[in-house]
């Protein structure tokens, strides 16, 4: 058996989606809470939640970045072990 196969493989390829899908659920929960912020009509100050979009905007791209090189290291390994 090669040293990437077997359980611990897959795992630690699964552990990246896992952890990129949570990046952008957590960017997109962020997003939702400054949304709600900026469209309530009692809020004095939109200033803070206008720049924080920027930022949960950069959380959900680094979890799709991270799906993304996910994918293609599998799609390497398929290669290189087919």
């Amino acid at each position: 058996m090669n040293s990437i196969s077997g359980p611990s493989a897959s795992s630690a390829l699964s552990g990246a989606a896992n952890s990129g899908l949570a990046a952008i659920a957590t960017g997109t929960r962020q997003l939702d809470q400054q949304a709600q912020q900026i469209a309530n009509p009692d809020s004095t100050d939109i200033t803070g939640p206008l720049l924080q979009t920027s930022q949960s905007l950069q959380i959900a791209q680094a979890g799709a970045n991270i799906i993304s090189t996910s994918d293609q290291m599998l799609g390497t390994l398929l290669d290189i072990f087919a």
